[in-house]
C-alpha cells in the first residue's frame, strides 16, 4: 500500500502556539501533511516537507540499514552551558544519542522513509523513553542525504517533556514538531569516528544549507564512514532511485 500523508496524533495548543517559534529556531513553516512511515507511542518516523531544501536533498535514495545504524550508533552528544548557550562539552567524552535497542527498530524505518522521500522532503524521527531521574524523556530530529554526506539534525536528546527552561507546569507534546527543540541549549552533538564528521562550516559553504544551531547538527561523509571501517562491510554510498 503506497504511504500517504496524515497526521495520527492531535497534539496541544503548545503546539499551535509555538508554530511561529519554529519557523524562528529551525525554519519549519507549514507544508504538505507529513508520510507517516511508522507511528505508535514510543516512536514516529515521518517524511516531512523541508522549507530549506533549496535545490533538492538527494532523495529518494536508498541507503542500506548497516550503514544507517552505523550512522545512529556514531551520534554522541554533552552537555553545555545553558546561559552561554554555545559552550563546549561540559562532558569529557559523548555520551549515546540512541539506545542499541532503538538504533536495531529505528534504522530499518529511517532506510524505508529516505527512499519514500522527495528532493523536497526529510525523514524525521520522534523517540519517547524513560529516564530513572527524569522519568519520560524525548530524543526527536532529522536527516536527509545530500550526495554522500548524511546530515543529522537533533532538536531534543534524552530532553523531558517538562524541561524547566520554559517553565511548564504540564508536559509539552511536540510529536508533530520533532525539529522544535523543548530546551534550546540543553546539548551540542559530534560524532565518532571523528574522520567521517564534515565541518558544520564546510557543508555550509557546498550546500547552501544551514540551521539556526549548528551545535546540534552533524554532517556524516559517508565515503569516509566506509573508509575508517564503520559501515559493516556494506556499501555506504547512497544510491538515487
Amino acid at each position: 500500500m503506497a504511504p500517504t500523508r496524515s497526521l495520527s496524533y492531535r497534539t496541544d495548543s503548545f503546539v499551535a502556539a509555538a508554530a511561529a517559534t519554529v519557523v524562528i529556531l529551525v525554519g519549519c513553516v507549514a507544508g504538505p501533511p507529513p508520510i507517516v512511515i511508522h507511528e505508535d507511542p514510543y516512536q514516529s518516523i515521518w517524511v516531512m516537507y523541508d522549507p530549506r531544501a533549496g535545490e533538492g536533498h538527494s532523495h529518494p535514495v536508498t541507503l542500506d540499514v548497516s550503514v544507517v545504524k552505523t550512522a545512529l550508533k556514531g551520534m554522541q552528544y554533552g552537555g553545555r552551558d545553558v546561559v552561554g548557550g554555545f559552550g563546549f562539552f561540559a562532558d569529557h567524552e559523548g555520551s549515546p544519542v540512541f539506545t542499541q535497542q532503538q538504533i536495531e527498530i529505528l534504522a530499518p524505518r529511517i532506510s524505508s522513509a529516505l527512499a519514500k522521500a522527495s528532493p523536497r522532503d526529510l525523514v524525521t524521527f520522534y523517540l519517547v523513553g524513560g529516564d530513572p531521574t527524569l522519568g519520560k524523556v524525548v530524543t526527536s530530529g532529522g536527516m536527509f542525504v545530500r550526495n554522500d554526506w548524511l546530515f543529522i539534525i537533533l532538536a531534543n536528546v534524552h530532553t523531558s517533556p517538562s524541561a524547566v527552561q520554559y517553565e511548564n507546569t504540564y508536559e509539552i507534546d511536540t510529536r508533530a514538531q520533532p525539529l522544535l527543540p523543548i530546551a534550546r541549549y540543553k546539548f551540542t552533538v559530534t560524532f565518532n569516528p571523528p574522520a567521517a564528521l564534515v565541518p558544520n562550516d564546510q557543508a555550509l559553504a557546498r550546500t547552501g544549507y544551514d540551521v539556526i544551531d549548528r551545535a546540534k547538527l552533524a554532517v556524516i561523509d559517508l565515503t569516509r564512514l566506509a573508509a575508517a571501517g564503520q559501515a559493516g562491510g556494506a556499501n555506504p554510498i547512497p544510491r538515487s532511485r
